[in-house]
């Protein structure tokens, strides 16, 4: 059972999946700060490294 659980918690979580670019911190004025990508749609999937914006 210990095996099942390591390969678990390597598998890459979806949960980025369900959010967009423009919710992310890591975004800013269509550029990904984290890989450097430009142009980006806001309204677009969120990649994999998604950061979730602080509420104010």
């Amino acid at each position: 059972m210990g095996s099942l659980k390591n390969a678990l918690r390597r598998v890459i979580k979806t949960d980025f999946l369900k959010n967009k670019h423009e919710d992310c911190a890591n975004f800013d004025d269509g550029t990904c700060k984290f890989f450097h990508f430009t142009n980006l749609d806001p309204k677009g999937q969120a990649c994999p490294h998604f950061k979730a914006k602080e509420k104010t």
